[in-house]
């Protein structure tokens, strides 16, 4: 199993990217690019840890939107 810190320099490459996407194709790119990780992610989660983890991690990502960056 990879330690946290694996996951936290995946995390910073995702959003990396995003920044990429941001830079060269503007923040609608960014944004659609940003819901397709997410959905990505759904999938999977769901997938491996069914819906109620799911609704955990959709939870999550909703929480967040409100908070400022």
């Amino acid at each position: 199993m990879a330690a946290d810190s694996d996951y936290h320099k995946i995390a910073e490459h995702a959003l990396a990217m995003l920044k990429v996407v941001y830079l060269h194709e503007g923040p609608d790119a960014a944004v659609r690019s940003a819901k397709h990780i997410v959905e990505a992610a759904a999938v999977v989660i769901a997938h491996e840890l069914g819906p109620a983890e799911t609704r955990r991690f959709l939870h999550v990502v909703g929480v967040t939107q409100g908070q400022e960056h």
